[in-house]
């Protein structure tokens, strides 16, 4: 239900009763809730003008022996400010030039208008004096900011190429207060190229009314050739038929609230890299020589886990305070975010200028920290780049030191390393493999094998595992080729559900064509980066019930390291599936350090002994008591047991001895497409 309109005063000032009842029942008419308020005298009116109660003001041009354009100038040098439509007894231009002059925004002629008429005048002159109050609160406002803010002012007028810039407006630019350029030219020429488009197009919107402000950072050229941000605030004044007329708002500097990191003071990755790109215009002038450090603390994670990220921007300041030290006055230290540091050396000439401060910068890390009582060790790992002919562009600059920043911390943290030729190779090749897999997924490149997993007699096949195979335009690729490069760029989420659709179609066709008591399982992989987005109980949810494959026959298999990024996030996932029946089955059992730990605290319904404890059945008493307590534990937690990488039959009948229940190995099948997986089903198969 609408709330009610507020009633509309009409003041009608005319010594006519004839025309009161006419403006009355035209009021009376009205889709709007309008009250009159007649006054037929010269000095009444004038006295109920003065007292602004009403709203609008309907004022007779003749008035006894006195005009109403008199009593309109004595109203208005008076102050009286409500809007005013004259009324005359007949057309005449100078009349209303002359009214319009004194303030009054309209007229009618009576006898040729009706109350439709009367009624859009009446709006529209109230509309036009909210939008001229709206105007004088706008010009108070600014002029306020004006005297009480460091803003700049600005105004232009739409229709022409002519701007005012107030003098602050000018000082943040470094511009004197009387300096030449009340032309367009003064601001959008200093305007930063990459900028420049954006701030047109916003300004135009609000012009045309697509935007209802106008709001924009940019950067502009100072006058010592620096660049400082600015965010540029208006507000249109639009006339009668809505177009705007002009513009007008403030400028403010925000250079400082951009360019700083918050937490640490330190310059942020805004600032960092434009100092880089000065470094790169100084260097075509003068052959200087630079260097870009990337630091990234180790384990950093472990501090916010077990003490909270309170404490973890405790120790981010004080590492800050200590990265500062470690540096020259002419140097650079940044937070790019997170656990992220960059550096600028200038005037670096050798490698070895730029691997003594990283030294220095592992040396001042290597003092404990207190913090909240404790004393907290940190490391860091630092990737070196060194300015040389290859580099065109800022940007490539941090990208090698990040990627030698990464292979520091492959090589065990806590050191430093140089970017060289071999890694620029390899991040080619790691850049060339991510474009062919996007190209491969968007391709349906990608297809599923399966491998089947039997009794341990080798004569009866209980299920399938699920591997994913790449058909690349050079031959098949197994998963070691690519799944390292899915898992770091994410693709790995969009294969697991490919693979896990395309497994649970196949195995529910070959229930219907090839019927067994119990029916096929499959076996799934499910990787980290799936478990980590935390819907993937939904997911298989959903492929269960669009395939209709019952959820006791799926399994999904998880690695130790796919479970401890998180223990806590992937627990609640795993209960929640084992909730819709999804069998739960721990991969490569005994290769971790937790693998015991999670076997007891996580709803696990089986575990696979690894290919590597298999392989060594047969080379002594060590490798076969190992296995036997991996299969007596399973036994004891009454998990089922799968022995991988079977592949000779003394082997096979090591694991029957420790009665171990199912086995899969290239002894019994390889891997291979669903086709030739029907074919060893179509064989008769015991009972």
């Amino acid at each position: 239900m609408q709330a009610p309109r507020e009633r509309v005063r009409v003041l009608l000032i005319d010594d006519d009763r004839l025309a009161r009842s006419l403006i009355e029942s035209y009021l009376d008419e009205s889709h709007s809730p309008m009250e009159l308020v007649w006054k037929p005298t010269w000095d009444e009116g004038l006295a109920a003008l003065l007292a602004n109660d009403c709203d609008v003001c309907l004022l007779d041009y003749s008035l006894g022996d006195r005009s109403g354009l008199e009593l309109l100038r004595e109203a208005s040098a008076k102050g009286a400010r409500g809007p005013v439509v004259m009324l005359t007894s007949e057309q005449g231009r100078e009349v209303y030039l002359e009214a319009a002059r004194l303030g009054a925004v309209d007229y009618l002629v009576k006898g040729e208008f009706g109350a439709a008429v009367l009624e859009r005048v009446l709006r529209y002159a109230l509309e036009r004096a909210r939008t001229l109050q709206s105007l004088r609160e706008s010009e108070e406002r600014y002029q306020l900011a004006a005297h009480g803010s460091n803003d700049g002012i600005w105004d232009w007028a739409v229709d022409s190429e002519t701007i005012f810039l107030s003098p602050r407006w000018r000082a943040i630019i470094g511009l004197e207060a009387s300096a030449e350029g009340t032309l367009w030219s003064s601001w959008f020429t200093r305007v930063h190229p990459d900028d420049l488009q954006r701030l047109r197009d916003e300004l135009d919107k609000h012009v045309k009314g697509e935007l209802t402000q106008f709001e924009n950072e940019h950067r502009l050229l100072h006058k010592d050739g620096t660049w400082r941000w600015v965010l540029a605030r208006g507000t249109a004044v639009r006339g009668p038929d809505g177009r705007a007329t002009r513009v007008a708002g403030s400028l403010t500097d925000v250079t400082q609230a951009r360019s700083r990191d918050p937490l640490s003071g330190l310059p942020n990755r805004l600032l960092f890299l434009d100092r880089l790109e000065r470094a790169f215009v100084r260097r075509r002038k003068s052959n200087s020589v630079f260097a870009v450090l990337f630091l990234d603390l180790d384990r950093f994670k472990l501090v916010n886990d077990s003490l909270g990220h309170d404490a973890g921007d405790e120790l981010l300041v004080e590492v800050s305070r200590r990265l500062e030290k470690c540096v020259r006055g002419a140097d650079t230290v940044a937070r790019l975010g997170g656990d992220e540091f960059t550096f600028l050396l200038e005037d670096v000439q050798t490698a070895e200028g730029a691997t003594r401060v990283a030294r220095r910068i592992l040396e001042a890390l290597a003092s404990p920290v207190p913090l909240r009582g404790r004393e907290v060790y940190v490391s860091a790992s630092i990737g070196i780049a060194l300015l040389d002919q290859r580099y065109h562009r800022p940007e490539e600059l941090v990208r090698d030191a990040d990627a030698a920043m990464y292979r520091a911390k492959e090589s065990g943290r806590g050191r430093y390393v140089i970017f060289d030729e071999a890694m620029h190779a390899r991040a080619a090749e790691q850049l060339r493999m991510e474009t062919e897999l996007r190209r491969a997924l968007e391709g349906d490149e990608f297809e599923v094998h399966y491998q089947p997993v039997l009794s341990m007699d080798g004569r009866v096949v209980k299920g399938f595992e699920a591997l994913v195979r790449w058909r690349h335009a050079e031959g098949l690729r197994s998963p070691d080729k690519f799944i390292p490069m899915a898992e770091e760029t994410g693709l790995v989420v969009q294969l697991d559900r490919l693979v896990l659709k395309a497994a649970c179609t196949q195995v529910r066709r070959w229930h219907a064509a090839f019927p067994r008591t119990p029916p096929f399982f499959i076996s799934v992989n499910a990787s980290r980066k799936n478990l980590a987005l935390g819907d993937w109980p939904e997911v298989v949810a959903s492929v269960l019930e669009e395939t209709g494959f019952p959820p006791a026959l799926l399994c999904l298999e998880l690695t130790e390291a796919s479970i401890s990024d998180n223990a806590a996030h992937v627990t609640d996932q795993l209960e929640r599936l084992r909730a819709q029946g999804v069998q739960l089955v721990m991969d490569d059992f005994g290769t971790g350090y937790s693998s015991l730990g999670f076997l007891h605290h996580l709803p696990f319904t089986g575990l696979k002994v690894d290919r590597s404890f298999v392989s060594r059945l047969g080379d002594g008493p060590q490798a076969l008591e190992m296995v036997t307590a991996i299969v007596s534990l399973a036994r004891g937690l009454k998990l089922e047991v799968t022995a991988e990488g079977v592949e000779t039959e003394a082997q096979r009948v090591e694991l029957e001895k420790l009665r171990c229940e199912l086995a899969q190995g290239y002894m019994f099948a390889r891997p291979a497409p669903a086709s030739a997986v029907e074919l060893l089903l179509a064989k008769p198969q015991p009972s």
